[in-house]
């Protein structure tokens, strides 16, 4: 009883241990995240705009994060085009797909090439398997915590001994009650995943099934405000 009792224990301290290094292969997905849609922001000149365009791909402004503070993700060179509004329309077409991958690898991951096994492919860490993670470990810590608290085990434990247990049912047994304070120090806390505050966001459509709406809303800003637009640019270029 008291090797289940520690074994199981010690397998969610491993389980929370492990659970820490995904939430650390994860942050780097967070941060691209946050400067792709920076980047797309940068280029769409404020959130007014950037809203509007959202709406126009048929996408609910509220589903994107915002990006506040965050950096953006630099071109060394902007593309080739033979007016200013085909390269801003160019640029804002990148910075959209760029977001939409990066959206991508947030939620469901991306395949690479085991380093250690030849020919296998694993996934990088994303939110969704974090979240699926967090629900099975709290289902284990529920578990532990209520069917099989340190009190319980403890009692059986000295029912082996039925000259103490007789001794200690004469003086009452007030240290071995449900809920003391033993059990409130030694339980586990779930996981609070909310408590991460990762944003949550919507699978982008492909650029295919937006470019046109995408394409005539970027001619139709930068007809509006074009030295905005080449100042984006310009910061989106190092400059």
């Amino acid at each position: 009883m008291a090797e289940s009792f520690f074994g199981n224990r010690k397998e969610l301290d491993n389980a929370l241990e492990a659970y820490s290094g995904m939430i650390r292969d994860f942050l780097p997905v967070v941060e691209q995240l946050y400067r792709a849609e920076a980047t797309l922001r940068l280029l769409l000149l404020d959130e007014a705009a950037a809203d509007e365009c959202f709406r126009r791909l048929g996408i609910d402004p509220a589903s994107m994060p915002q990006a506040e503070g965050a950096g953006i993700l630099p071109r060394e060179s902007l593309p080739f085009a033979l007016t200013g509004k085909r390269r801003f329309t160019a640029c804002v077409l990148d910075a959209y797909e760029q977001l939409r991958k990066a959206a991508q690898d947030y939620l469901h991951g991306q395949y690479y090439d085991d380093p250690v096994q030849k020919g296998r492919k694993r996934l990088t860490m994303h939110y969704r398997r974090l979240e699926e993670v967090a629900a099975y470990i709290n289902e284990k810590i529920r578990k532990a915590n209520e069917e099989s608290s340190v009190t319980s085990v403890l009692r059986e434990v000295k029912r082996l001994n039925p000259v103490q247990m007789e001794r200690e049912q004469i003086m009452g047994d007030i240290y071995l009650k449900e809920g003391c304070g033993l059990d409130n120090d030694m339980c586990f806390v779930p996981i609070d995943f909310k408590g991460y505050q990762f944003p949550e966001v919507a699978d982008l459509p492909p650029l295919k099934d937006v470019r046109e709406p995408l394409e005539n809303f970027c001619a139709e800003l930068y007809a509006r405000r074009r030295e905005e637009a080449r100042q984006a640019m310009k910061e989106l270029a190092g400059g």
